[in-house]
């Protein structure tokens, strides 16, 4: 988290650690937190901050529901401080069904549920659709990880689709969240590379803070040619959100498309992603009002 004291806080895990000493570097308060403590006590998480006196913290840490992130801004609040994100702009970046329509015709096309019910999801994705192939997941997050729980081959049948519903909701468990989404498939560019026996695709991340792109990366730690963000700077003025990552990817046939939203906060860095970008950027808008 970054804040009124110009202030950061982390989870307690070591993948934030180099995120940590940096934010360190640059003069930010720095507060670390136990995930578990976040999701099921997070008053208890939070006993070792310092009193509060209206600073703002900004999160970073492991992928948390809306509902989940709500327990940690009430906790915050309750002490005086509060979160740069509120749980509605998380969930406005976050959560496919917020922000689809709002990118409608650069993103490819979606459905979705409120709940899990296949058989609903199966007759929208067919009547808005078209056949398939598609890519499935919740409303917040997707099993990429596992092709057998994403995607939906061309000529499937219910039964087919049935099944990788099943894998996502297994993937999910409890986690998963709102619904289905079923969307358009699109063949992406493909790099010269593999991960998990499939072609790597031409992805890339860049993340925006306070309404402009601040960092860049391809998504998987490979060579690739760099994208160039100013394409897509509108996008920060679409989302209302001061924090939040987008997933573009170069299109087979030429082109590009973006391929997913996500909280800053949740979203974790390529690779190849310089961190002091991205917390020079937040440091240097603390300090131009007067969070020091």
């Amino acid at each position: 988290m970054f804040g009124r004291a110009r202030s950061a806080l982390f989870a307690s895990d070591d993948p934030y650690d180099r995120e940590a000493h940096i934010a360190r570097c640059l003069g930010l308060q720095v507060a670390q937190v136990d995930l578990d403590d976040v999701l099921h006590q997070p008053d208890e998480a939070l006993t070792h901050l310092p009193r509060g006196r209206g600073r703002r913290w900004l999160y970073r840490g492991w992928l948390l529901s809306a509902d989940e992130y709500e327990q940690l801004y009430e906790a915050v609040s309750e002490r005086g401080d509060h979160l740069v994100v509120t749980p509605d702009e998380l969930a406005e970046a976050a959560y496919l069904p917020r922000w689809a329509e709002t990118l409608e015709g650069h993103t490819p096309a979606s459905v979705w549920t409120e709940g899990d019910d296949i058989a609903e999801a199966w007759e929208l994705a067919r009547e808005v659709l078209g056949p398939p192939p598609w890519i499935l997941k919740d409303h917040l997050k997707s099993a990429r990880p596992l092709w057998h729980a994403c995607f939906v081959p061309e000529d499937a049948d219910f039964a087919a689709f049935a099944r990788v519903c099943e894998g996502l909701l297994d993937f999910r468990g409890d986690r998963f969240v709102g619904g289905f989404v079923v969307r358009r498939f699109v063949q992406l560019a493909t790099l010269p590379f593999t991960a998990e026996n499939r072609p790597v695709v031409d992805e890339h991340r860049i993340v925006f803070w306070n309404g402009r792109p601040v960092a860049h990366a391809p998504y998987y730690d490979v060579a690739a040619q760099p994208i160039d963000p100013s394409r897509f700077a509108w996008v920060g003025e679409a989302i209302e959100s001061p924090f939040f990552t987008l997933d573009v990817a170069r299109l087979a046939g030429g082109g590009s498309t973006i391929v997913e939203l996500n909280d800053g906060g949740c979203s974790g860095l390529p690779e190849q992603l310089d961190p002091w970008l991205l917390y020079e950027a937040v440091a240097e808008d603390l300090t131009a009002h007067g969070d020091d």
